[in-house]
């Protein structure tokens, strides 16, 4: 049997090593909800991105759909063996830029000239860089 000075000394340390077992359990539990917060963080990050990537894929494959059927339910031509004749860009370019400035939508547009509203949007940016940037020409070097 042990004195009762050596018990008290067993139960201390014992104690004691409780206590810091218990201490070294809350930090690493306070660690580990600090690192699955940081997580939940990434997580919602990641979940508003693939929602706007969503989004944006779903309007982008719409507005196919709703070129692809327009251009399908525009009569064939009468000669589609026919090869079409080029149509000169400056003389388009112009027709585009009257109706724009005339007020008719992009939309409108597109389907006077028959084009995508892509390339109506394309050639309207093109012309108002022009506008900002004039080109240098060669003979003016």
């Amino acid at each position: 049997m042990l004195n009762p000075q050596m018990q008290q000394l067993v139960v201390g340390v014992g104690g004691g090593v409780m206590l810091l077992l218990q201490v070294t359990g809350l930090v690493v539990m306070w660690l580990q909800r600090r690192k699955v917060r940081n997580l939940d963080g990434r997580v919602a990050h990641l979940s508003a991105a693939m929602a706007l990537l969503t989004d944006t894929l779903e309007g982008g494959l719409h507005d196919v759909a709703r070129e692809v059927s327009r251009l399908s339910a525009q009569p064939a031509p009468a000669a589609a063996t026919a090869v079409a004749l080029p149509r000169n860009r400056t003389t388009t370019q112009r027709r585009v830029r009257g109706a724009a400035k005339r007020g008719h939508s992009v939309r409108d547009i597109a389907a006077a000239e028959q084009m995508s509203e892509g390339e109506v949007r394309l050639m309207l940016q093109t012309a108002s860089r022009e506008v900002k940037e004039p080109s240098v020409h060669a003979s003016l070097r």
